[in-house]
């Protein structure tokens, strides 16, 4: 097992750091597999761009939440909600199930990773949440984008489930 690293930092450190937390061995080979198989689904499939860049979120959008579960700066409500987005990815139980759509069912987690990541934010410093980014489209942009267009990704019944589950909303909006 690990060794226990303090994460903790000054603020002189935070400002100077560009070190990236490492994941675990369990959550780099979830994360190396997720990004191979949707690699080679958008290939033999020949997905069109603009799906294939929301679905080649998943992988990054799941390292990320990994990373804020482990961050101390991060309060627990957030890693309350990080866990549970991370807990969606993995379960093989989901709106869209991958085991039957491959790598497109993957946007009713990608859209779920998104919201979480907008009530994350709501407690978290944007600063944090920015360090464990390692995507290559800027973070925001991605919550923004992905948000406006969740409608026309999932269709608005999925898009309603996802808001329930994480805004504890009964009906519509």
């Amino acid at each position: 097992m690990d060794k226990h690293v303090d994460r903790s930092f000054t603020q002189t450190e935070q400002e100077s750091s560009q070190e990236i937390m490492e994941l675990s061995k369990s959550h780099q080979r979830y994360y190396d597999k997720l990004r191979e198989r949707v690699e080679s689904f958008i290939k033999e499939k020949g997905i069109s761009d603009q799906i294939a860049h929301y679905v080649l979120l998943a992988p990054d959008l799941f390292v990320l939440l990994a990373r804020l579960l482990v961050d101390k700066r991060v309060s627990t409500s957030s890693k309350a909600t990080a866990a549970f987005a991370v807990a969606y990815f993995i379960s093989p139980v989901d709106l869209i199930p991958e085991v039957i759509t491959g790598p497109i069912g993957y946007l009713d987690d990608i859209v779920l990773a998104v919201y979480a990541l907008r009530k994350i934010l709501i407690d978290t410093d944007q600063v944090i949440v920015l360090e464990h980014w390692n995507g290559k489209d800027d973070l925001l942009q991605v919550i923004t984008n992905t948000i406006q267009k969740a409608d026309d990704l999932v269709g608005s019944n999925i898009l309603k489930k996802i808001e329930s589950l994480l805004f504890n909303k009964t009906k519509g909006k």
